[in-house]
């Protein structure tokens, strides 16, 4: 009798020549080193051959692992082809789509977005669910989730895509909250005006957090941080205290609150970008919801459009 292979065992193992390392397979696939482990070795007794070796602090693959791994990646190609080829031959577009966003993502991209297809094509039932770009990248690939709207910081690696394939919305600047009293002084003598302000931003680490310190140091002071909260809504609410500046998203900022943006002042920023499974690009449904995003995404910085970036 033919030994059948597990999908999801061969999905580990094709982590694994992307990572080339146990702990990192279990970190992108949420569960523990030891499963991932015992999961890695039923596939070995399965396919019948050794599919990795130790190569110091890390695993790599073995000819027979790397031919299984090509394989596997072929099968998965094939099994979102499939799936899309059987979307299109609906005579309407209809069903579900599940989409995962970070958390600026919901009210400035997806929330939008939904709108658009509730109205475009009622058929058509759309789930959200907020989770960090990571997470919702681990989702996609696991094919748990069809669709993910990511950020990542220009100034930090990204998150790896791993398979997937990522279309850019839009580039969203960084700017800086601050009283207006002081926007004239600001214009004057760059943010270094600020070196004695507090300020607020996100935890230590944090691509906010390091947002923050970056403009500082080219504007030669270390910022005086007041505040550290989670969320860039929350640092905006405290920067409209008036009591603390803030560097933030621009697409985070309330219509109430623009007048405490400082104009003309070149900071970092962020990449937002949608992705899927290759095999899923030809999907109805999918193919909607990137026209859709791709609208949205184009209106979203009415007030800066150079920083807009044509989707790919």
């Amino acid at each position: 009798m033919v030994a059948m292979l597990d999908l999801r065992r061969m999905m580990l193992l094709s982590d694994l020549a992307d990572l080339g390392s146990v702990g990192a397979v279990a970190e992108r696939r949420g569960i523990t080193s030891s499963a991932v482990s015992q999961q890695l070795r039923v596939l070995e007794e399965e396919a019948g051959a050794v599919l990795f070796r130790r190569e110091g602090r890390t695993l790599g693959l073995t000819r027979s692992g790397q031919v299984l791994v090509d394989h596997v990646r072929r099968v998965l190609a094939a099994v979102d082809e499939a799936m899309s080829a059987v979307a299109e031959t609906r005579d309407r577009t209809a069903g579900q789509l599940s989409v995962a966003v970070f958390n600026m993502g919901v009210p400035t991209l997806v929330a939008p977005m939904v709108r658009r297809l509730g109205t475009e094509v009622p058929d058509l039932r759309v789930q959200v669910q907020q989770e960090h770009s990571a997470a919702a990248l681990r989702l996609v690939r696991q094919g748990e989730i069809d669709l993910a709207v990511v950020c990542s910081y220009d100034f930090l690696p990204p998150d790896p895509l791993g398979g997937l394939v990522g279309e850019r919305l839009l580039v969203e600047p960084l700017v800086v909250m601050a009283p207006r009293r002081l926007h004239a002084r600001i214009a004057q003598f760059g943010l270094a005006a600020l070196a004695d302000r507090p300020w607020v931003t996100g935890p230590r680490g944090s691509g906010l957090a390091v947002a923050l310190s970056r403009a500082g140091e080219r504007a030669g002071f270390t910022p005086q941080v007041k505040h550290r909260v989670v969320g860039a809504q929350n640092i905006c609410d405290l920067a409209a205290t008036e009591t603390a500046a803030a560097v933030v998203p621009r697409l985070s900022v309330p219509a109430a609150l623009a007048h405490l943006v400082v104009p003309d002042l070149q900071l970092d920023s962020r990449t937002i970008s949608a992705v899927l499974r290759p095999g899923r690009r030809r999907d109805p449904n999918i193919a909607l919801a990137l026209r859709a995003l791709r609208e949205v995404a184009a209106a979203a910085l009415p007030d800066r459009p150079a920083q807009l970036s044509p989707a790919s």
